[in-house]
């Protein structure tokens, strides 16, 4: 079986393969064409099944499909997201709202920390989401991520675009002595601060410490800011995807 997640940016990949999952791949992938799914993702011989999570897409995801066909003569099962799965209950009153990337990062926590968790995925855009004890997802935040916070940064103010041209290399001071340190530490601290705050708040509201999963591209420029305790899991989104496959519930 091939788990694929297509992002808003870029496509993740792993196969599952003996009760396991495999190494994750991962690459920009806007304006592939078939043959270019093709010889990226299907080279490993013997794929039979393509369960993917879709939140980027569009024409990119009909390519796969096509590539998907020639591979296996079957079309690509794409996910959604379901009012429960994998011991979690969805806490949105429509679940189809909640982002399938966040429903598959949640039920894939929830599985690896085998009971409360806090995950936070971080990437274009950076989802901090709860669940307790019992499996109840409880919510969560959505954000820019670091990079986006600093591309609208540059855009919107001229004067900061400017001053991080010219500004010099980090002095290793926390707090940033120029205009490039002070936007970059400074959307990064932020993501951070969000996640900390997020276990206080699960913490005063269930009774128990979270466990923190962190997953997403921008995560290990996150982790080092945190003062809470976290476990960086590149593939949990492909984790909560081979959960979801396999229970066959949300396809």
């Amino acid at each position: 079986m091939l788990l694929v997640d297509l992002g808003n940016s870029r496509v993740k990949w792993a196969s599952w393969r003996d009760g396991r999952l495999g190494e994750q791949h991962a690459a920009a992938y806007a304006g592939w064409s078939v043959e270019d799914w093709q010889r990226t993702l299907f080279a490993e011989p013997g794929i039979e099944r393509v369960v993917a999570a879709r939140v980027g897409g569009g024409p990119d995801a009909a390519a796969l499909d096509v590539a998907a066909r020639r591979a296996t003569a079957r079309p690509v099962e794409f996910v959604a997201t379901t009012a429960e799965a994998g011991g979690v209950r969805n806490a949105y009153p429509d679940p189809g709202l909640l982002g399938v990337d966040r429903w598959l990062a949640v039920i894939a926590a929830y599985a690896h920390a085998g009971g409360a968790c806090c995950v936070a995925d971080v990437g274009t855009a950076a989802t901090v989401d709860g669940v307790d004890a019992d499996g109840r997802h409880l919510g969560g935040f959505i954000v820019p991520g670091p990079d986006l916070m600093m591309r609208a940064l540059w855009r919107g103010t001229a004067d900061l675009a400017t001053y991080t041209a010219t500004s010099g290399a980090a002095a290793g001071s926390p707090f940033a002595d120029n205009t490039r340190d002070a936007i970059e530490r400074g959307c990064r601290l932020s993501v951070a601060a969000l996640v900390d705050r997020s276990v206080r708040e699960m913490t005063r509201r269930t009774g128990t410490e979270p466990r923190v999963l962190l997953t997403g591209g921008a995560a290990p420029a996150v982790a080092g800011l945190l003062e809470t305790a976290a476990e960086n899991v590149p593939d949990l989104v492909l984790q909560g995807l081979s959960i979801v496959a396999r229970e066959g519930s949300a396809c």
